[in-house]
């Protein structure tokens, strides 16, 4: 059972979905610093304030989770494409923020976003199979 194949509407969101994720995310990446520590001081009080580098490392898992998660709903036949771009996107990405004027690209950072991605890929992947087990 391919979730998103019962329903054209259905998988016609998970596909914008998905698209739209990942532009708010190279968004997010590349502005300035300011954003990110807007959201953080925004959400900070919701979530006990945490140290940044801590929210950091969680937004980075859970981010890419969701996106990793929309990709593989939108396209639950092409499991090792979407991770492969999703991990391509995700090494450029931070190459990317080496050349902006106030961020920095890590291989700590990628390395927790592909979790994150890796891991949303998986949790669909595992849904998906239980589904069609039932």
């Amino acid at each position: 059972m391919d979730l998103p194949n019962s329903d054209p509407r259905l998988r016609r969101f998970f596909v914008v979905a998905a698209w739209a994720s990942i532009a708010a995310v190279i968004y997010a990446t590349l502005s300035t610093q300011g954003l990110v520590y807007r959201i953080y001081f925004l959400l900070a009080p919701f979530l006990g304030h945490p140290s940044i580098s801590t929210y950091a490392s969680f937004a980075h898992v859970l981010v890419y989770m969701i996106v990793g998660a929309l990709f593989c709903a939108a396209y639950p036949r092409s499991t090792l494409t979407i991770c492969l771009l999703l991990f391509l996107a995700i090494a450029g990405l931070e190459a990317l923020q080496n050349v902006t004027a106030d961020r920095h690209g890590t291989l700590r950072d990628a390395i927790e976003k592909m979790a994150g991605a890796g891991s949303g890929v998986l949790l669909v992947r595992f849904a998906l199979w239980w589904a069609r087990t039932r």
